[in-house]
C-alpha cells in the first residue's frame, strides 16, 4: 500500500495538496486532524544514515552480549 504523508501549518480555510502520479484516477482517502505539538514528527527514511555501519559496527566489542540464565520450563497440565 502507497501512503504520502504531509505536515502543513494551515494559515486559511483552504489546502492544496500534490498528488504523486500513481494515485491518479484512483479513489483516495483523505484525512486531516490536529498534530499533537508535544509529540515530535518522526520522518521516515528511504535509506541508512550516512556512515550508519561504520559508526555502529563493533560497539559492543569491548562488553560481549551475555545471555543470562532463562529459568526452568514451566510444566503445566495437559488440555483434554
Amino acid at each position: 500500500m502507497q501512503a504520502m504523508r504531509t505536515i502543513q501549518t494551515v494559515d486559511s480555510d483552504h489546502i492544496s495538496l500534490k498528488i504523486p502520479k500513481a494515485f491518479m484516477k484512483r479513489s483516495l482517502e483523505i484525512i486531516i486532524m490536529p498534530l499533537d505539538e508535544s509529540k515530535p514528527v518522526v520522518k521516515a527514511s528511504p535509506t541508512w544514515p550516512k556512515d550508519f555501519f561504520a559508526k555502529t559496527a563493533g560497539c559492543f566489542a569491548a562488553e560481549p552480549l551475555v545471555r543470562e540464565h532463562q529459568g526452568e520450563y514451566e510444566v503445566r497440565d495437559i488440555l483434554q
